[in-house]
């Protein structure tokens, strides 16, 4: 399981990553009136794909009881829910921009819920100045905890 939790935790970064170069390209083409291509539908895509599989590795932890260390509540029932809700946002976002005819729409509808998937995710994390919170870099936290 330890495993699984440090994957969880350097996948969320790669998350992150692809949510900042999603938004870019849709908010992009909408402020720019620029036209929707394979690039754009694919930005999307890697990202909602991102959280697809943190999902699954939540999922292996939820189920591996990984969650009870911290906040029962928090990673019971509020992460789990917000994270799905994220999920089907992303998800949305791929094909509402799918289905539009016009650019414009495209990138309006995959503006609109990749923002709200990603504010989904905000929401979401564990912060680390919560006090069921996880460090950012929990690897790097350790290290310097073992030194000092």
């Amino acid at each position: 399981m330890d495993f699984v939790l440090i994957l969880h935790n350097i996948m969320r970064w790669v998350v992150l990553v692809l949510a900042v170069y999603a938004l870019v390209r849709m908010y992009r083409g909408l402020f720019s009136k620029g036209h929707f291509v394979e690039g754009d539908r694919k930005a999307l895509s890697w990202f909602s794909i991102s959280l697809d599989i943190q999902l699954l590795l939540g999922l292996v932890l939820y189920i591996g009881g990984r969650w009870w260390q911290n906040s029962i509540r928090f990673f019971a029932m509020e992460h789990i829910a917000i994270m799905i809700v994220a999920v089907v946002l992303a998800h949305l976002a791929v094909v509402f921009s799918k289905r539009a005819e016009a650019s414009a729409s495209k990138f309006k509808r995959g503006a609109i819920y990749a923002t709200l998937a990603v504010l989904a995710v905000l929401v979401g994390i564990p912060w680390p100045f919560f006090s069921y919170g996880r460090p950012l870099l929990p690897a790097l936290t350790e290290l310097v905890t073992s030194i000092i």
